[in-house]
């Protein structure tokens, strides 16, 4: 995703898209402790956001709601280091994969997975464009529109 839009979603999910830091694990996570902070670097550290620019809507929107989520957590007493924090979004096998440091609510997992899931939303989008489009096979598997697809068979796009 261009760095633009990277940006713009950084500027508008402060909490979410947070330099990493130390994360608080649970108890039942690691059990010969009874809680311990961990670092919470992710390969989002390193890469940034790895799809094409055509999924920032949705990628937007899952950011949208994690953010609502934190600022309940926020408004519940919750300190930073339990907040969940991006891990990585990349493109994989042709869909949108959203990982996350840290717990989430069942209803922010179930809106991740209408998004990742074969039939979710990032299996019908151009992943560079945005506009409608469907997974195409072939020796690399990707969701691109028809226009962005003759495209890349063509070797005019990269």
């Amino acid at each position: 995703m261009k760095l633009e839009l990277q940006a713009e979603l950084f500027r508008r999910y402060p909490n979410f898209f947070r330099k990493h830091g130390k994360r608080l694990v649970a108890p039942e996570i690691i059990a010969d402790f009874e809680s311990r902070l961990m670092d919470d670097f992710a390969p989002f550290d390193e890469r940034g956001i790895e799809c094409g620019d055509g999924w920032f809507a949705i990628v937007d929107r899952l950011s949208r709601v994690c953010e609502d989520e934190i600022s309940m957590l926020i408004s519940n007493g919750v300190v930073k280091g339990c907040w969940p924090r991006v891990a990585q979004i990349k493109e994989k096998m042709g869909g949108l994969r959203f990982y996350i440091n840290g717990s989430v609510s069942s209803e922010l997992r179930q809106k991740i997975l209408q998004a990742e899931t074969d039939e979710g939303e990032s299996f019908c989008t151009c992943e560079r464009c945005g506009k409608p489009g469907k997974l195409r096979e072939g020796s690399w598997r990707r969701t691109y529109c028809d226009n962005c697809n003759a495209e890349f068979e063509t070797g005019r796009l990269h």
